[in-house]
């Protein structure tokens, strides 16, 4: 099944790949391929062990050595899941969700204009980067194509992550190395001040929210060195409405550009939000809370990480940050103003394609997070298979034909960093 948005076309719900072939995302002009071996029990990967680590390094090359390492994913409802139950990962790991969280990153990177946001990075780029919870290996294969761009060719990745997704970017020219490691078991398998750079995305559904998440801001930092950056991006789960246009008194001339070339809004602490309006966002945000709540996940991580890099003041200076609110498509206050006074920012105006595609985009993201947490929503609905499938069938035709987002329904994302002092 494939749903088409204006600017561009979006494959939804690729379950099943024949063993050999390849999953391809395509959003021009980029073109990012998750190989299929990574969930066929049939599908070969190397192996080859990390000196001086416990952890596992996963090569696709033919310098690696074949293991016999058990296949690590079940299938349950039709998804593939870590087979490893002690995970308090809620969402499934196939080709389907991939391509969600590979979507979701190229959203974010038009959203930033760029697949980092500390200026310091820009102006002295970093030789060793590391990825954490890196899945597909996407930011990275970004951040290369961004860092060749202004002649930077010498930038070394490495992606750790406890499930070995990522397909072997050496071929897209990356220097790329990747380690297989549970978060959980710590200290991480680097070195003191290993890296220039660490970059954390969407780990909110990784780590629950019982103090260690402090535990691995200080690992991120241990093996940062003195002057690097730590960055992390997130977005929020449950979605709220957005009230109206925000104030961007105090923004850089860059961010104001940003937000009028993609139509969005930037976050401050003015800006007016409401609880959602639509009734089936009102539902989802309802069972997607209890669900979370029940594995100790948070649903708004875009309130926490700000404070959380904060209280690293012996070793974080100049946090930074930048929240961004994506509407999802056609809004009436834009249309028709608050008390019949139209906004005079160009967000206001009338959308170009591209604008409207972005849009489209950030609520097919959000439709495809709830057909990953389809289970645990059907399961805190209480409803029937009769009932879910007419629950399902009416918000999407609500949400993708009938522009059921009106009331300025969004999704909050933000982008965080701070230099190791």
């Amino acid at each position: 099944m494939q749903a088409s948005v204006s600017g561009g076309t979006v494959l939804r719900s690729p379950h099943n790949v024949a063993p050999g072939q390849s999953y391809t995302y395509h959003q021009s002009p980029r073109k990012y391929s998750v190989p299929a071996t990574a969930f066929s029990p049939s599908g070969s990967t190397s192996y080859s062990s990390d000196s001086g680590s416990s952890s596992t390094t996963v090569n696709n090359g033919s310098e690696s050595s074949t293991s016999s390492r058990p296949y690590p994913f079940l299938v349950r409802n039709g998804r593939r899941y870590i087979k490893d139950t002690s995970l308090t990962y809620p969402l499934p790991c196939d080709t389907a969700e991939l391509h969600r969280q590979i979507f979701r990153t190229l959203l974010l990177n038009d959203i930033f204009g760029a697949p980092l946001c500390s200026l310091d990075l820009v102006r002295k780029p970093p030789k060793r980067v590391l990825e954490v919870a890196c899945g597909t290996g996407i930011w990275s294969s970004l951040c290369h194509e961004y860092f060749s761009k202004l002649g930077y060719d010498n930038v070394s990745f490495t992606g750790i992550d406890v499930a070995p997704i990522a397909p072997d970017l050496a071929d897209q020219g990356v220097n790329w190395h990747f380690v297989q490691h549970d978060l959980r078991k710590l200290p991480l398998p680097f070195a003191d001040g290993e890296f220039d750079m660490v970059f954390v995305k969407d780990l909110s559904m990784v780590t629950p929210i019982t103090g260690f998440q402090e535990k691995l801001m200080t690992e991120y930092l241990r093996v940062l060195r003195s002057g690097g950056i730590f960055e992390a991006w997130d977005s929020d789960h449950v979605l709220r409405t957005l009230a109206g246009p925000s104030s961007s008194h105090g923004t850089s001339k860059y961010v104001k550009e940003q937000v009028e070339r993609t139509a969005t809004y930037n976050v401050s602490p003015g800006t007016s939000f409401g609880p959602a309006q639509n009734p089936y966002i009102k539902d989802y945000n309802s069972w997607l809370q209890q669900a979370l709540d029940a594995k100790r996940l948070t649903s708004c991580p875009c309130t926490l990480i700000g404070p959380l890099m904060l209280q690293e003041v012996d070793d974080l200076e100049v946090v930074s940050s930048r929240r961004m609110a994506i509407l999802f498509g056609d809004v009436r206050w834009e249309r028709e103003g608050i008390g019949g006074k139209r906004g005079r920012s160009r967000q206001g105006g009338p959308k170009t394609r591209a604008q409207m595609a972005l849009r489209r985009g950030a609520l097919l993201t959000v439709v495809q997070m709830m057909e990953s947490m389809e289970p645990l929503l059907r399961q805190y609905s209480l409803k029937s298979q009769e009932e879910w499938d007419h629950w399902w069938a009416s918000m999407m035709e609500d949400l993708l034909e009938n522009n059921g987002t009106e009331a300025g329904e969004c999704l909050e994302v933000g982008a965080w960093w701070g230099r190791k002092t």
